[in-house]
């Protein structure tokens, strides 16, 4: 019945995003990021650049290429793996650019952990109620990976506005802010996802990133998206902001 379920809910998503179910068959296809960018379209009409930090396999920017046709898109992914399976399904959608690297509030070389669920992976340690909830979510490698700050980095990357900076760092986002200082007047819309329980060790949780964010000159705009437990516990929700004017 569960399986039912998700498969009508996946048809759903895709019927009202007005994205056929073949695309379900292509790979990179997400049906969260689907959903995810859906309901940003709400709110957010046009975006002419993204900054797609925390690529993954290119789900995200798979899916805002279907919302945002004009959009150029940045994602930057830096697990090598990954970023070859990145690269391998944008390949045929010119305005995506990638990068292999971390963006963070330092230049030089991250500690980082590959997760085995690459989902999971981040520069912080999956925590053990993670684990608890998400067992594929246990096992990780660490490894080494290139980061920089944004600040270093966007004076050489073309944007128009409106920009979107999109954050899926697991738990890292305050520290890609950090290094974001100097270009975030740049930043149009921020989207998140922020925790509200600890699900990497040392994360800053939700009152402590909204805060901040705030601090930072963006306002809330609405909740997008949300990961909760059988027991409808919500663990994570992606929070979509805007600058203020």
């Amino acid at each position: 019945m569960n399986l039912i379920f998700k498969l009508a809910e996946a048809a759903k998503v895709f019927s009202q995003s007005g994205r056929g179910l073949t695309s379900l068959l292509k790979k990179g296809v997400s049906i969260a990021s689907t959903q995810l960018l859906h309901n940003c379209k709400r709110y957010i009409p046009e975006v002419n650049t993204i900054l797609d930090v925390g690529a993954n396999r290119g789900q995200f920017a798979l899916s805002a290429v279907h919302f945002y046709p004009k959009a150029g898109i940045h994602s930057f992914e830096p697990i090598p793996a990954v970023y070859a399976a990145l690269k391998q399904n944008t390949r045929h959608v010119p305005g995506i650019h990638t990068y292999n690297f971390a963006l963070g509030s330092t230049n030089g070389t991250l500690d980082f952990y590959a997760n085995h669920y690459s989902h999971a992976s981040s520069a912080l340690h999956v925590s053990s109620l993670q684990q608890q909830l998400m067992p594929q979510t246990a096992e990780a490698d660490q490894i080494s990976v290139p980061v920089k700050c944004m600040d270093d980095l966007l004076p050489g990357i073309a944007v128009e506005h409106p920009v979107l900076l999109k954050l899926d760092v697991q738990g890292f986002e305050k520290e890609v802010l950090k290094g974001a200082a100097h270009c975030l007047g740049e930043i149009d819309y921020l989207l998140f996802e922020t925790s509200f329980v600890q699900m990497y060790d040392g994360e800053p949780l939700f009152d402590e990133m909204h805060n901040y964010v705030k601090e930072l000159g963006f306002e809330f705009i609405a909740p997008v998206g949300f990961l909760q437990t059988d027991e409808l516990q919500i663990l994570q929700m992606d929070l979509l902001y805007k600058r203020k004017k």
